[in-house]
């Protein structure tokens, strides 16, 4: 499987239709796999989601059903964020410096407690539902038409998305607000997507651009990963763990993330120091060399 446009060999409908095929068998090969634990599942149906959903805002603009489709494999996935966000707030305690002892009490006071549906049986069910819906968008998907082609279909795409990354950016930084960093994020994680779909213009100068696009998307998900961690500590009872030791979590927290934000920003003042009607333009140029 190739996340990959291929220009010069297929026109721009027909690798969209493409990866959308290919996405989608992928999320039916994931569900139906009997050797993969659940939340294993959960994790990469969900990742083949958002694939499909950056896939449908490159083309959003000349794609006249974008926002249903998008609002679809949304919503679809919502309903797996739970299952997702349990394992998230123990992989993020883990990945803290603390003593074995502070680890191990912080572990036993969250179990349990993360709000996840309650083991792997309601996590089937929610799968079953998920890999019914996906049936239905992956026959959709096979007959999507786009009402531009070359380049034309990708650039005003590309160019919103990209403008939204340096305007998320510029205000996760001025405000330090929660909301503002979490649109940082997903735009930060669409663009990443849209650099791999483009990865064959040229190859040299896109794979250091997306391997950059992919440290930012995955600095700011671990910032993400820890803010659950933060909301579930302060969620817990208060006879569930010590006053110190929580005290110690949340500082061991706050400092992970604050190293976690300083490298999103340094990453981001790199690749988001063209503007977006010069990176357009180059990729442009490049699209129409990489196609002769």
């Amino acid at each position: 499987m190739a996340y990959r446009l291929k220009p010069g060999s297929e026109t721009v409908e027909e690798g969209v239709r493409r990866i959308a095929g290919e996405e989608f068998a992928r999320i039916a090969e994931v569900i139906a796999a009997a050797d993969l634990p659940a939340p294993r599942k959960v994790h990469e149906v969900r990742k083949c989601t958002k694939r499909l959903r950056s896939l449908i805002r490159l083309i959003g603009p000349v794609f006249d059903e974008a926002s249903i489709e998008n609002a679809a494999l949304r919503d679809a996935a919502r309903n797996l964020s739970e299952a997702r966000d349990s394992g998230a707030i123990l992989d993020s305690l883990r990945s803290l410096k603390l003593p074995p002892e502070t680890l191990a009490d912080a572990e036993a006071a969250l179990a349990g407690n993360t709000g996840a549906p309650s083991g792997a049986v309601a996590t089937s069910k929610l799968l079953k539902t998920f890999g019914r819906d996906m049936r239905s968008a992956a026959k959709r998907a096979a007959g999507w038409d786009i009402r531009a082609e070359g380049f034309d279909a990708l650039q005003p795409g590309l160019k919103r998305s990209y403008r939204k990354l340096r305007r998320n950016f510029s205000e996760a930084i001025r405000t330090g607000e929660e909301e503002a960093i979490h649109d940082w994020r997903k735009s930060a994680k669409s663009h990443w997507h849209h650099t791999l779909l483009l990865g064959r213009i040229c190859p040299d100068a896109m794979d250091g651009h997306a391997r950059m696009a992919n440290r930012l998307s995955e600095s700011l998900g671990d910032w993400r990963d820890s803010e659950l961690l933060v909301a579930a500590l302060k969620a817990l009872p208060e006879d569930r763990l010590d006053k110190g030791t929580l005290k110690t979590l949340l500082r061991a927290t706050a400092r992970d993330q604050k190293r976690l934000l300083k490298k999103a920003e340094r990453i981001s003042r790199l690749l988001a120091a063209e503007k977006p009607a010069a990176l357009t333009a180059r990729w442009a140029a490049y699209w129409e060399a990489s196609g002769t």
